[in-house]
């Protein structure tokens, strides 16, 4: 039985929270689109690169591979001018004006205008949340638009936060960066109701409070360990916490406490099993999700490999035209596979006009009829939630913009209608909390009679 490196683990987890290098190429290169977007039509020049800036997690230095991307878009004097003058609203008229520019530039991307800020969801997952702000004269900082309650004008400072958590950084040898990340996937995992910035502002308090013998023999393990224990305590008598500048009291959702509880509870248990390395490794898996490395129980796994092979990801996909991009992916949940995972029969069953007519894979063809449907079903396991996934393929789902995809939860039996012809798939996952532990997978050759 092999003991548990904690400093090799969480090494290679951090160098899996970060950006790949092509979505960073993506995510550079839309600012650039944005940006220059912006200047023509508000400032009337030609540059990709003034007056935007990369705020919130990105500009802090502390995003991970699934965090959107919020972008500050600076504008002239003259445009909060004119839309002061607005009647009724005026701050929900700049967002529309900005909304429609940006539309003509991404015509097939989700664009919203809400709040404070514009929105865009692009096809691989990414968003983008953009921010237009003005310089405020005389002083550092800048006034963002507020659509809420008639609208308003508030003020916001994100290059003071970036430098209080850079100089926080420096001073703790760079585990103030580090260990945030580590949080934005402990969230993600355990779908913990905290903002990005309150968890930096979580981890620039803790770190002063922390009892470590020196900054060098700092071991992630112990870090996350005592952070659950302090925010457990931290979220027992109190519900805010103050911002890195000191200008505004943030609130703590109420279920943070007993997430963080939970965490503590499986970081002890999971160095008191360092000498069985399998088990500690699924305890941080369940604070951390998948993105922590798994080495005990990865070698000669077939059936993981079968799986991960076989369920659906979004670059083996096929081309969905202009259809709206409703599909999901494993990878999007964040849910770990299981070491020891199954792969389970998806039964079938054509139903027409209430007569059951046997299973699908006696036809090579499924005749789609009137009243005609597909009872899925897979066997039940004790302590096991199913979610399944229903994908229309094919040139009719993207020209009826109805490709589907979506992952959602159920029983062990799902029933779907037929609509149209195409060849379309169902997958069946079976989770044990946040690890998939079994998998299923039917094509569904569905044909015009």
């Amino acid at each position: 039985m092999k003991e548990f490196d904690a400093k090799k683990h969480f090494l290679k987890f951090i160098r899996n929270l970060k950006t790949s290098d092509e979505q960073e190429e993506i995510i550079l290169k839309r600012v650039a689109k944005i940006t220059k977007v912006i200047n023509l039509e508000y400032w009337e020049i030609h540059s990709e690169s003034k007056n935007s800036t990369l705020v919130g997690s990105y500009g802090r230095g502390t995003a991970i591979n699934l965090s959107d991307v919020d972008l500050l878009i600076k504008l002239p004097e003259n445009q909060k001018q004119r839309f002061t003058t607005y009647l009724n609203n005026g701050q929900s008229a700049l967002l529309q004006d900005i909304k429609s520019k940006l539309k003509e530039v991404y015509p097939t991307s989700q664009i919203k205008g809400d709040g404070q800020i514009v929105s865009i969801k692009f096809s691989d997952g990414i968003g983008f949340e953009i921010l237009p702000a003005f310089p405020i004269l005389g002083e550092d900082g800048y006034e963002f638009p507020d659509t809420h309650n008639k609208g308003s004008w508030k003020k916001t400072n994100p290059d003071r936060d970036q430098q209080l958590l850079t100089a926080k950084n420096k001073q703790y040898k760079g585990i103030v960066k580090k260990f945030a990340k580590m949080l934005r996937a402990w969230k993600n995992n355990n779908n913990v109701k905290i903002s990005g910035i309150t968890i930096d502002v979580l981890v620039y308090n803790f770190v002063d409070t922390w009892n470590i013998d020196s900054i060098e023999s700092c071991e992630f393990d112990e870090m996350s360990r005592d952070f659950f224990k302090w925010l457990y305590n931290f979220t027992e008598c109190q519900n805010v916490i103050t911002s890195l500048d000191n200008s505004y009291n943030i609130s703590l959702d109420e279920s943070i406490n007993s997430k963080a509880n939970t965490a503590w509870n499986r970081a002890q248990k999971a160095i008191k099993e360092y000498a069985n390395k399998s088990t500690a490794e699924n305890e941080w898996i369940k604070i951390y999700g998948k993105k922590f490395p798994i080495y005990e129980t990865q070698k000669g796994n077939e059936t993981k490999n079968i799986v991960i092979n076989s369920i659906s990801n979004r670059k083996k996909r096929k081309p969905i035209g202009n259809a709206k991009d409703t599909e999901e992916f494993l990878e999007d949940k964040d849910w770990a596979i299981s070491e020891h995972i199954k792969i389970v029969t998806i039964n079938a069953e054509l139903e027409m006009n209430g007569f059951r007519k046997g299973s699908i894979r006696n036809f090579l063809k499924i005749p789609i009829k009137t009243n005609s449907k597909i009872n899925f079903f897979v066997s039940p396991h004790r302590n096991i939630t199913w979610y399944w996934k229903i994908r229309n393929v094919g040139e009719t789902a993207n020209r009826k913009d109805n490709i589907r995809g979506q992952i959602l939860k159920g029983t062990n039996q799902h029933t779907e209608p037929i609509n149209f012809k195409g060849t379309h798939y169902v997958e069946a996952y079976g989770l044990s909390e946040k690890t998939v532990e079994y998998f299923g997978k039917i094509e569904v050759p569905l044909e015009d009679i």
